[in-house]
This record gives C-alpha cells, sequence and structure tokens, in this order.
C-alpha cells in the first residue's frame, strides 16, 4: 500500500514537471500562432483603412513583412532557451547532487568544490529566469494585443532571459563561498534579488552606464538637437519601438516611408504623420525648433498655409525671435517638397471627419506614376 501511495505520488509529480516544462516552453511559439491567426487579419484590415482614409494607393501589403520565415529563427531560438531552462529546474533535484565542481556555478572559485556556492548560484539562476520568464511573457502578450508582435521581439527577450541569469550569477559571485554561509540576512534576500535582476536587468546595469554615460550616450555624441526626444508626443518606450525598426534620430523619422512606419509599428497614422512633420521640420531648424514651436509652428504642414505675399513669414520671424531669412528659406524649401506635399494632403485626409468617403477624390497613386515622378511614401 505504501509502494502503491509512492509511486503514485512519483508520477503525479513527474507528470507535473512535464506540464510545466511544456507551458514554458510552449508559451512562446503560441503567442507567434495566435499573431498569424488572429491578430495579423486585424492587423492588415486596419493598415487598409488608414490608407483609405489617406488617400494613398500602395502595392505594399502587410503579409510581405509579417512573413511566417521571419519568425521561424527567433520563435526557436526562444523557445529552445525556455525549454532547457524549463527543464532544469524541472529536474534540479535530480542531478544537483552530481555536480561536483562548474565553473559556471562556481566563476574564480572553480576547483574548490563549493557544494554550498553551487547551491545558491542554482537558486539565484531558477528566480532570474523566472523573473525574466514573466517580464517576457507579460511583454509578448502585450505587443500581440497590440498587432505589434515582430520577430525582434522574441529575439530581445531570449538576450534578456541570458543577461538576467549572467547578473543573477555575478551576484552569487559577488557574495562568494564566505557569504553563502555566514551572510545569513542577505543570503535570505539573494533569491529576491535575482528575481528582480530577471523583471529587470538593465536597472542592474545603469549604474556603470551612467558612470560612462560619455562613451555610451548615443544622444551624447553631436546628435542632441536631432534626437527623437525633441519631437513632442514621444514617449520612452515609444522611441524605444522605433529604435527597433533603425530609427535612432529625427533624420530617420523624416526620411522613413509612411507606408512602411503602417507596416511595421503599432502607431495611428495621423499620429505618425504628425510626428514626421515635427522631425522634417526639427532638421531645418535644429536649435531654433523651440522658438517656433513657441508661436504655433510644430511642424513642416503649418508651413504649407503660410502665404507670402502677405509677409506672414515675417510676423512670424519676429514673433519667434528667428531669422526672417532662414525662415523664407526654410518655407520655400517645404513648398517645392512634393514629398511634403503630397503628406500635407494625407494629413488633411485623415482629420477631416469623413474622409473615407472622399478618399477617390484626394487620392495620391504611388504605384502608377511616371517614372521620375513617383513620391515615395
Amino acid at each position: 500500500m505504501i509502494t502503491l501511495t509512492f509511486l503514485l505520488a512519483f508520477n503525479i509529480l513527474f507528470i507535473g514537471k512535464i506540464m510545466m516544462v511544456i507551458i514554458i516552453a510552449g508559451f512562446m511559439p503560441l503567442s507567434a500562432f495566435s499573431f498569424f491567426k488572429s491578430m495579423l487579419p486585424k492587423k492588415e484590415r486596419d493598415y487598409q483603412k488608414a490608407m483609405n482614409d489617406m488617400g494613398i494607393n500602395t502595392e505594399k501589403r502587410v503579409r510581405d513583412v509579417y512573413t511566417p520565415i521571419r519568425y521561424l529563427l527567433p520563435v526557436s531560438f526562444i523557445t529552445l532557451i525556455c525549454l532547457l531552462a524549463a527543464g532544469f529546474i524541472a529536474f534540479t533535484n535530480d542531478f544537483v547532487g552530481e555536480i561536483g565542481d562548474s565553473l559556471i556555478l562556481t566563476g574564480a572559485f572553480f576547483g574548490d568544490a563549493n557544494t554550498d556556492l553551487i547551491r545558491q548560484s542554482l537558486a539565484v539562476v531558477t528566480y532570474a529566469f523566472l523573473g525574466s520568464f514573466i517580464w517576457s511573457s507579460f511583454a509578448v502578450t502585450v505587443r500581440l494585443f497590440s498587432k505589434d508582435l515582430v520577430p525582434s521581439v522574441y529575439y530581445r527577450a531570449g538576450i534578456r532571459m541570458i543577461l538576467a541569469v549572467v547578473i543573477a550569477l555575478i551576484i552569487s559571485f559577488l557574495i562568494g563561498k564566505e557569504g553563502a554561509t555566514n551572510i545569513f540576512q542577505f543570503k535570505s534576500s539573494l533569491v529576491a534579488i535575482a528575481f528582480l535582476a530577471g523583471m529587470f536587468p538593465e536597472r542592474f546595469l545603469q549604474y556603470l552606464i551612467n558612470l560612462f554615460k560619455k562613451f555610451v550616450d548615443p544622444d551624447g555624441l553631436n546628435t542632441n538637437e536631432l534626437s527623437l526626444y525633441r519631437i513632442e508626443g514621444i514617449t520612452m518606450s515609444q522611441k524605444e519601438r522605433l529604435e527597433e525598426i533603425g530609427i535612432t534620430n529625427a533624420q530617420n523619422l523624416a526620411t522613413y516611408s509612411l507606408t512602411q512606419l503602417c507596416i511595421e509599428t503599432p502607431f495611428e497614422s495621423r499620429t505618425l504623420l504628425d510626428w514626421i512633420g515635427q522631425a522634417k521640420l526639427l532638421c531645418y531648424l535644429k536649435e531654433d525648433i523651440d522658438k517656433l514651436r513657441s508661436v504655433g509652428i510644430r511642424s513642416v504642414f503649418d508651413l504649407v498655409t503660410v502665404r507670402r505675399s502677405d509677409n506672414e513669414i515675417g510676423f512670424i520671424a519676429d514673433a519667434a525671435s528667428i531669422s526672417e531669412t532662414l525662415l523664407k528659406n526654410v518655407n520655400d524649401q517645404v513648398l517645392s517638397d512634393r514629398g511634403i506635399l503630397a503628406l500635407a494632403g494625407f494629413q488633411e485626409g485623415v482629420n477631416t471627419p469623413g474622409a473615407e468617403e472622399n478618399q477617390k477624390e484626394n487620392q495620391v497613386p504611388e504605384t502608377n506614376a511616371p517614372v521620375g515622378e513617383r513620391i515615395d511614401v
């Protein structure tokens, strides 16, 4: 009877471990499947509506960017990490006694057979992974429901898990073999610290980044005047999202294709148009942008309506305390740029009630234009 009870309990425990491994390892591929099955069609409909509202006729399609083959390697990468980590967590008790020494788990103390340090390192690795997995699962879920689950999300999640484990091990090594046996109070908090390292690994590196900020700050290399932070309405998370597709400053944003932005990001077309208009004006004026904003000129689209004949530019320049010659030159360049004028028309389209009904009247063809006159949007 005792043997039967033991076997039953063992089988239940073993099945529970297997189920844990399946759940942890299967979450990421399941999220990718859900994206293609339910969210991608919605993104296509949203994209088509945005194109219709702006009156853009384009051959670019959402499915040309979000293809299953692009997800194969990143999803396999994160799934393999989760599978190995989940198997390690589930079956640690089966092999922990066989670890005599380990370079990874003992670091500089390798060769001293530090059993206490090995077990301590196993604990911090476990909780660091759990913290990073929970955070990554939440981030993937948010991106899934916002129809913005791009392949790079899985790469970032996998790298985050590896980084969290390394940081947790470094914390374990800082305590060392003496800390593993003598500093009871800190040791009791170690798993919590490891879990937080998994949730926020960048925070543990921020101190070092601040020490060497002059060397690692990308906005410190003569690019402050074109920083994305100088564009009104862009938050830190939105800036990081734009950086995922290679937009690191205002010049990148000003020259990026509008239709490609609508496909590759989750932001609404009117928001993207506002950012692009601001970015173009920032590239023209740089340090004088704040002066012009003080009189209500936020983007190049605001300059499109300025009347030269009434000397409106002179009044604006005087009010903003900037060079009238500079503002006239910028205004001339704006009015002669067919791309900006087309974007201004698109902005009017998305901001005008009933734009979808009148889209054919304002439609700007992208694919049927004569060679040399095609406008890339």
